[in-house]
């Protein structure tokens, strides 16, 4: 239904703005065709334009065919054209899995289905005629392949008979189990892509819970581990739940969450201090993560709360299986050893008696020097506290410029009538919206490069630059994290005050790359240049510098330097965090 309504909009946009704008001749409409954020006349469209039209008319006519295409069931251009189609008397409920990788093509799609219906694949972009340029297989559970790798043999046509498809079979149900398809092209391997369909129940998850501490300057083996969840046959604890007692060496608490990680569980921490009940969000997490001393450093007793969150299509609404809710208690001692000084100030007494003069003066240079220390301390403690602090004023600050900014690039194409466009970037703009609101301070390299992908490909929509992002295949992009967001006030200050008017001309690169164990982030564009002695009027650019200087006083060991190089021909912004790797 929502296709039909927009496919009736721009008939009527088409119509309209046939007659009012360029005083089209009606007998001359049937010449003009949508392309993605225009109408053009094909009598005058290039062959790739041509192309692009065709493309897309085959993706609207088996659309109406019931075929899922990408999440929420919107043809975004013509890059996925993988397809899938469930039973339709099946009345199964759909979710959106968390996306998976295939070598270095990330966020590929992935449907957890609550009912054992058949599932049938197609691919649009695939004819009779280029079929021999392409190679698909179909997995099941990771381990048995239900069809190798092979040429597709099997075509359909679309129900006006006017295009016809791929059509790779139709697969039953794998009970608790999962089907993969894959599909690349021959003559160009970074054309693939490929759906996982999962029937797998949700479960209550299983944790591995450590409380890891300091030895020697290192991080040593946990002081204790404990495998925890219903499933492994232990009783849930009890209302003490397991105990340990507060230390200096003590650093952080580590969860292992032990399932087949195909959906995100929203994460909590209870704490009751003193009376006093407080609930913390830690976002969602689907892998293994960290609660840090910081969380529960007073005694008191705490429980971690992990529920399954799955998504439907789109990303809303999403489900919580509270019935699946796993709960995790721990009580946390005061120090064993807190009276560990008035022991001390007994063995200086007596060593005063001993010694009369010469201990009590050692006596006073120790407690002096001890009070020296521990004021040293606690005010390095502090201005660490306040940077925390302030950064995340700072933070709180961009968060908002973002959106602003976002909502006006989706105004400004509904101010053009621009739909099938406003869509697609609202689309990623709540993809983006979901990562900034779990307020992550830190993000792998693979999650910052798929942040500025969606961000630039929203933009691109509205300005049509060209871009690239590059990451050196010396870096574990997986295991290095950098501030979250670090780079976007940067690559929008490039768009707006760079190559917002080359349109097509416009370019930004951004690169990863490793130089003598420092991490160097460096963004390029060829836009007009700016003075980079003068102060603008905009947020984004200001607020990062402050917050890198603030992050500068948090990792005093490892700066983050900033330099900004401006000319008629471009700008080059590189940021290099020194000793990172």
């Amino acid at each position: 239904m929502k296709k039909v309504i927009i496919l009736m909009f721009l008939l009527i946009y088409s119509t309209a703005y046939g007659q009012k704008g360029l005083n089209i001749p009606a007998a001359d409409l049937k010449y003009w065709k949508f392309l993605g954020t225009s109408f053009l006349d094909t009598r005058y469209a290039t062959k790739k334009q041509l192309r692009l039209i065709t493309a897309r008319e085959k993706l609207e006519a088996i659309a109406k065919d019931r075929f899922l295409f990408s999440i929420g069931e919107n043809i975004h251009g013509t890059y996925n054209t993988l397809a899938l189609r469930f039973e339709k008397a099946g009345g199964a409920t759909v979710y959106e899995g968390l996306p998976w990788n295939w070598g270095n093509r990330h966020g590929l799609r992935r449907y957890l289905l609550d009912k054992p219906i058949g599932i049938e694949f197609a691919n649009v972009k695939i004819t009779p005629e280029n079929a021999k340029d392409y190679r698909y297989h179909i997995v099941s559970n990771d381990d048995k392949e239900i069809v190798g790798w092979s040429v597709p043999d099997q075509f359909r046509s679309s129900d006006d008979s006017k295009f016809s498809y791929a059509y790779f079979g139709n697969f039953p149900a794998q009970v608790n189990g999962f089907l993969k398809i894959e599909i690349y092209n021959i003559h160009n391997y970074k054309e693939r892509d490929g759906i996982i369909v999962d029937w797998r129940p949700v479960k209550p998850v299983d944790l591995t819970i450590g409380l890891e501490h300091v030895r020697n300057n290192r991080v040593a083996n946990p002081i204790f581990e404990h495998l925890y969840g219903n499933s492994l046959g232990m009783k849930r604890t009890s209302s003490n739940g397991h105990e340990f007692f507060l230390g200096d060496s003590l650093m952080r608490m580590r969860v292992l969450l032990n399932y087949g990680a195909s959906y995100g569980l929203e994460t909590k921490l209870i704490r009751t201090i003193n009376g006093k009940i407080e609930e913390l969000n830690l976002g969602v997490n689907d892998a293994g993560f960290f609660i840090y001393k910081e969380y529960w450093k007073q005694p008191g007793d705490y429980e971690l709360i992990l529920t399954p969150r799955l998504p439907h299509p789109g990303g809303n609404p999403v489900t919580y299986f509270k019935n699946m809710t796993v709960r995790y208690k721990f009580k946390v001692l005061p120090e064993k050893d807190a009276k560990h000084i008035f022991s001390n100030r007994d063995l200086i007494t007596t060593g005063i008696i001993v010694f009369a003069f010469f201990g009590l003066l050692i006596g006073g240079i120790m407690t002096w020097l001890k009070k020296k220390n521990k004021k040293k301390i606690q005010e390095e403690q502090r201005e660490k506290e306040m940077a925390k602090i302030r950064l995340s004023a700072v933070r709180s600050q961009l968060n908002p410029h973002f959106m602003f900014n976002a909502l006006a690039g989706i105004q400004s194409l509904m101010n053009q009538n621009k739909t099938e466009d406003a869509n697609h970037y609202l689309g990623q703009f709540a993809r983006l919206t979901r990562n900034i609101v779990k307020d992550q301070e830190m993000l792998s390299l693979t999650e910052e490069k798929a942040l500025l992908q969606d961000y630039l490909e929203m933009e691109q929509l509205r300005f049509g630059f060209v871009f690239q992002i590059n990451i050196d295949e010396g870096l574990e992009a997986e295991n290095v994290e950098i501030p979250a967001m670090l780079l976007q006030p940067f690559v929008e200050n490039s768009i707006k005050h760079g190559i917002i008017d080359k349109k097509s001309e416009g370019r930004i690169t951004i690169s990863f790359f490793e130089q003598n164990q420092d991490l160097i982030l460096k963004i390029e564009d060829n836009g007009e240049g700016f003075d980079t002695s003068l102060n603008y009027e905009g947020l984004g650019l200001e607020l990062s510098k402050k917050r890198i200087s603030l992050l500068n006083t948090i990792y005093q060991e490892t700066p983050i330097l900033l330099d900004m190089n401006s000319g008629t021909e471009g700008t080059t912004i590189t940021v290099t965090l020194t000793q990172w790797l």
